[in-house]
This record gives C-alpha cells, structure tokens and sequence, in this order.
C-alpha cells in the first residue's frame, strides 16, 4: 500500500513527543521514507537542535531525503551549536553531488574553527567535481589552515580533480610545510599514484 502524507504526519507530529526514543525512531522512519519525505525537512531541521540521539537520527534522515533539504542545511550552517553545523556537514556531504549549491557556503566555512575546518574539507570532498573550481582559488587563500583544507577536499576527490591539479603544482611552493606535504599527496591520489603509509 506504500506510505502516505497523512503516514508522514504523524512522523512529523511524533518529532515532538515527550519520549527521546519516540522522537528518534520518528526522525529514522522519516528517512527511510527517503526524498518523498521532503515535507518533514523543515521539523528535521528542528530536530538537530534536540538531544543527541535525536540530532543523529534527524541529520540521517535528511542526508536520506537528499537534494530538497540541501537549501535548509545551508541554512543551518549559520548556526550558533558547533554540533548542529557539523550534522549539516555531515548530512550534506552524505548527499554528495547534489548538495552542489552548498559549495558558496561551505567554502566560506572554511575559515571557521580547526573541528569545523575538517567536516567542511571532508563535505567539500564529498560533494566531488563540482567543488572543484572553488578548491582550486581556495589554495590562494591568506590563511595556511583554509589552503590545507582545500587540499584535503581535492586529495578526497581524487582523480575527479584533475582540474587542479596545475594549481596544486603550484602549491608545492608554499610557504608552509605541511601545505607542502598535503600538496605532495593529494597530487599522489588524483593522479592514482597514492603512496601506501
């Protein structure tokens, strides 16, 4: 029979229960039910504020959900919580290419603290080639740490990145060693010549 809006409701309704576990499996199931669920984005969203175990299960819920949710988590972005922003990380970085309006955002999280710097790497490597353009001018950037960042989002697209890779042979003359060293390995890994450890 499949499940229907009023089904959906009633997820969306049991997002407020009083119950943590309520609350929790309500944010699941809505994922399960994957992008026909698109209505319940803005209570996930909501839920990301909540408890732990409730904020994992509403951040997996709208990775499931995918693409419609991508305006609201870049939204989320701005967020005061540290954790919240890194679920919206998380969750857009799960959606992958089609989160690729989020680039804008999320290169400008770049300059934010050390923990954030590296969700936003690692969504930005996700998100794949249409992230690249915008890694390639970040490796100009003032700051030694969003430089580093940007190189670890190019060394995990790989050979999707081959764009930059002129770019990164430029990097290997920064002036910081460990920008260096990134440089070195991501060339490695886009040119399929990774080094083992």
């Amino acid at each position: 029979m499949g499940i229907t809006k009023s089904d959906i409701q009633k997820y969306i309704h049991a997002l407020k229960d009083k119950h943590t576990s309520v609350r929790s499996r309500a944010a699941y199931a809505l994922g399960e039910i994957g992008p026909d669920a698109r209505v319940a984005v803005p209570a996930l969203i909501e839920a990301l504020k909540d408890d732990e175990e409730v904020r994992s299960s509403a951040a997996w819920a709208l990775r499931k959900i995918g693409k419609s949710a991508v305006p609201s988590l870049i939204e989320v972005l701005n967020d005061c919580d540290v954790s919240v922003r890194d679920l919206a990380l998380y969750a857009l970085g799960k959606i992958g290419t089609d989160a690729r309006i989020a680039v804008p955002a999320l290169i400008k999280m770049l300059k934010d603290d050390e923990e954030v710097r590296y969700s936003v790497a690692k969504s930005l490597g996700r998100i794949g080639k249409p992230a690249v353009p915008v890694l390639i001018e970040a490796l100009n950037n003032e700051e030694k740490e969003v430089r580093q960042a940007a190189v670890y989002a190019l060394k995990m697209i790989g050979p999707d990145a081959k764009a930059a890779v002129p770019a990164l042979i430029e990097s290997l003359n920064d002036e910081e060693k460990e920008v260096r060293k990134a440089v070195a390995k991501a060339l490695n890994r886009i040119e399929g010549k990774e080094l083992a450890a």
